[in-house]
């Protein structure tokens, strides 16, 4: 019996070694935000949305972690390899709560925000349909 017990806590520390990296979310407010000029804050945004959009397919890995559970019932291996700390989730919150106050910060000084997208993003869920929606539209014009 304590053979079993000290086996599934190995596997079980093992596991959650291997569940995911680490979160390393940006702070929503920053020192010296309210420094920054409208050119600064529109470069940071229009940098926050292209980091946003390359870590936005990465939020979602439900279907992945699906099939490395399914091939876990065969074999024990596969469900090492399955994402359960939602890192780049996470990240992709703070990037948008992050672009979000950015925009309420232009707003207030009356920034000209053309160029870039000057709207509050949503959900990283509401965000990918949107994303989708867009290319969808875009390819049906070409």
């Amino acid at each position: 019996m304590k053979k079993s017990q000290c086996l599934l806590f190995i596997v079980s520390l093992f596991y959650a070694g291997c569940a995911g990296r680490e979160a390393k979310p940006i702070s929503v407010y920053q020192k010296g935000d309210e420094n920054k000029s409208c050119e600064e804050l529109k470069t940071e945004i229009a940098q926050l949305q292209a980091d946003m959009i390359k870590i936005l397919p990465k939020t979602d890995k439900t279907g992945t972690n699906a099939l490395w559970a399914a091939g876990g019932v065969v074999c024990i291996v596969p469900i090492f390899f399955m994402d359960l700390k939602d890192a780049e989730k996470v990240e992709f919150e703070a990037m948008r709560q992050r672009h979000n106050e950015l925009l309420d910060l232009a707003a207030e000084k009356n920034c000209d925000m053309t160029g870039i997208r000057a709207e509050k993003i949503n959900s990283a869920k509401e965000e990918k349909a949107r994303v989708k929606a867009e290319a969808k539209a875009k390819a049906k014009n070409k």
